[in-house]
């Protein structure tokens, strides 16, 4: 067996459970993104101002990788101001 499989093994289902918060572009202004962001994620201005670059200019960002239960916290925060996520 490589180490890689066993690598892979040693995870178990704890792989399978993680998943990505994206946020989508939207018309909302920038400060209300950064303040949405901070408020929800605890990060700071420059990490949220980032995420929201990268949205912006890509078109979405991973907000924050992790398991469902905590992202979905996350997200009911964003959704506050009606913010375009989707939990993957």
């Amino acid at each position: 067996m490589s180490t890689r499989t066993k690598q892979l093994e040693d995870f178990g289902d704890s792989v399978a459970e993680m998943r990505k918060l994206i946020l989508f572009n939207s018309t909302h202004t920038w400060d209300e993104v950064i303040e949405q962001l901070m408020k929800a994620t605890g990060y700071d201005g420059i990490h949220c101002e980032q995420i929201a670059m990268i949205a912006h200019t890509k078109g979405k960002a991973v907000v924050k990788s992790g398991d469902y239960d905590e992202l979905a916290d996350i997200n009911t925060v964003l959704k506050e101001i009606s913010l375009i996520t989707v939990i993957e």
